[in-house]
């Protein structure tokens, strides 16, 4: 069969060493041989029941027709008849079996040109939609790029880019914006392409900050580890198994942030120091602190709580003159004390206490 495209492929060549690029149809040995190429392609398909056989035949016989349609659509940088011949041809094959189609085919220039003017209009329409949903603009900018790949024809394009770009055109035509299970637009795109895979560096990049700026106005140790830790879980639950990637050749998108949110998880953990707890400094000594909040204890001013996690609490929110450490097991044991110059100091405050609540009665 490579002999056959072969010979193909020598008419597409004598076409352009005529250098005639001002014609209206179709060159006749051209046709005429893509014809009878179709049907014995068509027949060997067919013919061949080992999968890996059909596998290889079908994928080196079209990567021959999208070199000559390169050659084809280079001479004349546009989808004359000529190269319509070979795009028709392509278009049949791939009809024949498009389950079986590797993803690593290259893409002839002429398919990604047809696409230009039909995606242009799609992202244009989709811009418009993320726009009134007030989602970051940056990030839109970067949401159109799998688009602008196709469009901008900068790079050699593959049948997997092809497949990936219309699941995604697919999800952005089912998403539903005001029923999206995240806290807002911005982050139901952001949802949207972890879920596609979109692993552009650019995007990576983009959810780093993103997870940055949540974590700016986070304090404390503990805290950021727990932001941290639910960026965690929002990627986990984004990440569908099986989804091919936007770029083959790199790391999931998913794989990438979790690999960053553990070292970064790691760096707080071993670096960052706990912001040191402000306790509430009483000019009491202990068995005053203790005895007081043992009467608020027994009115339940607290609610029911055992007396001994009530003495922790106390512990590790109070201090007392000259005391900065009160011990749980020291406040506990003063809950019992009868000391009656402990007793007549509270009854003196709660006395004074009273006087003033009196004055806002009057």
């Amino acid at each position: 069969m490579n002999t056959e495209t072969d010979y193909l492929k020598s008419i597409a060549e004598e076409i352009v060493q005529s250098g005639n690029k001002e014609i209206k149809n179709p060159n006749h040995h051209l046709l005429t041989e893509a014809k009878r190429l179709e049907k014995a392609i068509m027949h060997s398909l067919n013919s061949i029941e080992n999968f890996t056989q059909r596998d290889t035949f079908c994928f080196n016989t079209l990567q021959k027709l999208v070199q000559i349609s390169d050659i084809l659509f280079d001479f004349t940088r546009s989808l004359d008849p000529n190269v319509k011949v070979l795009v028709e041809l392509l278009t049949a094959i791939k009809q024949l079996m498009p389950s079986e189609i590797r993803p690593n085919l290259k893409l002839s220039r002429a398919f990604v040109e047809m696409q230009k003017t039909n995606l242009t209009a799609q992202w244009a329409r989709y811009q418009t939609v993320l726009e009134q949903q007030a989602i970051d603009p940056r990030l839109i900018g970067i949401a159109g790029i799998p688009f602008k790949r196709f469009t901008e024809r900068k790079h050699q394009l593959y049948w997997s880019d092809f497949t990936w770009l219309r699941g995604y055109q697919a999800k952005l035509d089912i998403m539903d914006w005001n029923e999206a299970d995240c806290s807002g637009k911005t982050e139901a795109l952001i949802s949207l392409l972890i879920g596609r895979d979109f692993n552009d560096d650019r995007f990576y990049i983009y959810c780093k900050k993103y997870i940055q700026n949540r974590l700016k106005g986070i304090t404390g140790k503990r805290n950021r580890l727990l932001e941290y830790a639910f960026c965690e879980k929002l990627v986990l639950e984004d990440t569908q198994v099986g989804i091919a990637a936007f770029d083959l050749r790199s790391n999931s998108v998913s794989a990438r942030l979790l690999k960053w949110i553990k070292e970064e998880i790691v760096f707080v953990q071993t670096h960052e120091l706990d912001r040191p707890q402000t306790k509430l400094v009483f000019k009491w000594n202990v068995e005053m602190i203790a005895f007081f909040f043992k009467l608020l204890h027994e009115k339940q001013a607290f609610g029911k709580i055992p007396l001994e996690p009530f003495a922790e609490t106390i512990a590790a929110n109070c201090s007392s003159v000259g005391k900065d450490d009160i011990q749980p097991a020291t406040i506990h044991s003063r809950f019992y004390m009868k000391d009656l110059q402990v007793i007549k100091a509270i009854e003196t405050l709660l006395v004074e206490m009273l006087e003033i609540v009196r004055i806002y009665l009057r």
